[in-house]
């Protein structure tokens, strides 16, 4: 897989796959790896990646009737540009359309394309999505983030009290979280409804703050260590070392009339803080 190196002028870096358009790898300006990125994960033509930054579209999950996950994250896209701007940021932007296998799959006509920005401590990626045809279509989408952490158990997520979510492991509803802090104490996996502002991922040696525009939604997802064993793709104890939050489209999904344009992105940002 043809793979695309990016570093800001500051020493900040990260390595992407045409494959997906897949983020594998980032490390902000004197920091270390911020994604997760399973040792065990196949990287062939044709098969998800297991860590980094999959791209999920236009399909998230098992939500509809095509491929898990939809189409895009196994797919070759086009490198557009790669490299340095004015300010010394370093971004690639990635194209991918239609093409006889997706349109056997999923029958419409489009354009996506993804930036992925980087500078300092800062990470942003935005998505862009086309609907280049002469009928509406709609999607669900997903930035599906794996970051690195130390240990899951030393793990605290604020940002999240007050809000809806669905629990997709009880296969419950509506629920409301009511707890200031979130942590993983088993299998994961909730999606949280219209999400205000920034979350905060939070560990003894450092402060992730996440912010999105566009995408409505938020996943948050851990398989724990039993669903975990069962993923051979995931290395052994691999859960314990990634915590997934996702800027998602996934609630109520995107409606595209012909000729428009959507687009979500997500902001991250690192800082070394100590918890109180």
């Amino acid at each position: 897989m043809e793979t695309v190196l990016l570093k800001a002028s500051d020493g900040a870096s990260a390595a992407l796959y045409t494959h997906g358009a897949h983020l594998c790898s980032w490390i902000p300006a004197a920091g270390t790896e911020q994604l997760f990125l399973s040792k065990t994960s196949d990287l062939r033509e044709g098969v998800a990646i297991r860590g980094g930054v999959p791209v999920i579209f236009p399909q998230f999950a098992a939500l509809g009737s095509l491929p898990k996950h939809g189409l895009a994250r196994t797919a070759v896209w086009r490198l557009l540009r790669a490299g340095q701007n004015a300010d010394g940021a370093a971004q690639a932007v990635f194209e991918l359309q239609e093409s006889i296998a997706s349109l056997q799959v999923w029958p419409q006509v489009f354009k996506a394309e993804l930036m992925v920005t980087i500078l300092a401590d800062s990470l942003r990626i935005d998505f862009t999505v086309v609907n280049s045809g002469d009928t509406a279509f709609s999607f669900t989408c997903a930035l599906h983030t794996y970051f690195a952490v130390q240990q899951i158990a030393e793990v605290r997520l604020h940002g999240l009290q007050g809000l809806r979510y669905r629990d997709s492991v009880s296969g419950v509803s509506d629920l409301l979280d009511t707890a200031a802090t979130l942590t993983v104490q088993g299998e994961l996996d909730r999606i949280y409804a219209n999400i205000p502002g920034a979350i905060e991922l939070r560990q003894p040696h450092q402060t992730t703050v996440i912010t999105q525009t566009g995408f409505s939604d938020a996943v948050i997802w851990n398989p724990g260590a039993e669903k975990g064993s069962s993923l051979s793709d995931l290395e052994p104890d691999g859960y314990q070392r990634m915590l997934c939050v996702e800027a998602a489209a996934v609630m109520q999904p995107v409606h595209l009339a012909a000729g428009a344009a959507w687009s979500g992105s997500q902001s991250i940002r690192v800082s070394a803080t100590k918890l109180a």
